[in-house]
């Protein structure tokens, strides 16, 4: 494949990864089964695979690749809720960290990418200023979980997650197609 076919690839697995991760689709079975419809994992492999496409235009994206090993593994409890609930909250908050890290890490540097590879830098701006929303919010999340309980916090917080991580969806898509026409 050429370079360009492997940037359009490497988008469009990191666009596929991020729509798994952010859509949420389970059947529960007396709340101790859960059998995800898209599960997490998936959105994690896609990543891991982007990021292999991606790797060689951005070498520094390789260093991402354990921390999505490990959440993709990790994201495997989803099947067995009671297994989260059993670790212990030191793990829950190394694993929220290396979340945000992974977030963070990726998506700045895809924005470096958009800068270098597409002609006009508005692609990259908007990458950057939905990584920064998203890493933002979902630490506001963090934090609102382990320190304020405080319910009608998290419900606008969740609300404009889930629109920051669409508007990434369709900023990822436009990266594709952009790359798709070079």
């Amino acid at each position: 494949m050429t370079e360009q076919a492997d940037l359009f690839t490497g988008v469009r697995r990191m666009f596929w990864g991020f729509f798994f991760l952010l859509l949420d689709f389970n059947l529960n079975l007396n709340s101790t089964v859960t059998i995800p419809l898209l599960p997490d994992v998936l959105g994690w492999f896609f990543l891991f695979r982007g990021i292999d496409a991606l790797s060689p235009a951005r070498p520094s994206l390789e260093l991402l690749n354990p921390f999505c090993i490990v959440l993709g593994v990790c994201s495997l409890t989803q099947f067995l809720p009671a297994l989260e609930e059993l670790s212990p909250g030191w793990l829950s908050l190394l694993l929220a960290m290396v979340n945000l890290y992974t977030y963070f890490q990726l998506l700045t540097d895809l924005a470096a990418l958009a800068e270098e590879t597409l002609e006009d830098g508005n692609m990259g701006k908007k990458l950057r200023t939905c990584r920064t929303l998203l890493v933002v919010i979902q630490t506001a999340l963090y934090l609102q979980d382990l320190f304020l309980r405080f319910p009608a916090l998290a419900v606008p917080l969740i609300a404009v997650s889930f629109c920051v991580f669409f508007v990434l969806l369709f900023q990822l898509w436009g990266f594709s197609r952009d790359l798709e026409q070079l």
